[in-house]
């Protein structure tokens, strides 16, 4: 198993955040883990890479211990986290220079692989500016690509289509499964369920810290994701109707 994960918690302060969180993925698979806010997804992908320790539980990467090697397991994987930071003085070009010199990649490959997802991604026209006048859209694109140069064993990504338009989004999906056929293994978490479905091959529903289910999306049938979700979660949109007819007050 390229990751593998067994009875993970975490807790802050009284509230539990992760609950004994099982799950394997295997090389070659694109995982993703659905629920709503605050139902644990985050925190569990930032223990993946140590951005937050686990109170008990065991990760391996590529059948490394990330608590007795985290060295070793961190350069295993690319980590891309919810809200993505890039230091302002440095340009998108620096910060993928810096980030590709960290993992050791020759510098006329980087060069290439640079200017790779330069055109790929479409950033021709800003990539060699300060950080500091980047749009959200912009540093996801700029952060993707770090992650995708690095080549890993293991993408860890939280919400990777937010500020993406749906091209640069469709992008990264085609390089996330390209990825994935190399032998990558890939979990992220999204609240985009038509998306999911597609671009998937599995999917964990996790609510308030519990993996309450693991589906294969080409299993579910005819059945609606979001009419699935909304049943094993126990959550569903709210009536607004009343408040615009006046009879709501």
């Amino acid at each position: 198993m390229m990751l593998k994960i067994e009875n993970l918690f975490k807790a802050y302060g009284r509230t539990d955040a992760v609950i004994d969180l099982s799950l394997d993925i295997p090389a070659g698979e694109v995982f993703g883990l659905l629920g709503p806010n605050g139902a644990g997804k985050t925190t569990t992908l930032k223990m993946i890479p140590g951005r937050v320790v686990p109170d008990r539980g065991r990760i391996e990467v590529n059948s490394i211990d990330t608590a007795e090697y985290p060295e070793r397991a961190r350069a295993h994987i690319a980590y891309v986290p919810d809200e993505p930071t890039i230091y302002p003085r440095l340009s998108g070009r620096e910060f993928l220079r810096f980030t590709g010199r960290m993992r050791d990649i020759p510098p006329d490959e980087l060069e290439m692989r640079i200017d790779f997802h330069e055109e790929l991604f479409n950033m021709g026209g800003w990539i060699d500016s300060r950080a500091e006048g980047y749009s959200h859209g912009m540093i996801q694109r700029i952060v993707l690509s770090a992650a995708f140069i690095a080549r890993p064993a293991l993408y860890v990504i939280d919400e990777p289509h937010v500020g993406l338009d749906p091209a640069t989004a469709e992008t990264f999906n085609r390089m996330a499964r390209a990825a994935a056929a190399s032998g990558a293994a890939i979990i992220l978490s999204t609240h985009t369920l038509p998306v999911a479905r597609v671009f998937c091959d599995r999917l964990g529903i996790i609510h308030e810290g519990r993996l309450i289910e693991v589906l294969r999306t080409d299993q579910i049938g005819g059945e609606d994701l979001q009419d699935i979700f909304f049943r094993m979660t126990g959550t569903g949109p709210a009536d607004v109707a009343d408040f615009f007819s006046g009879t709501g007050r």
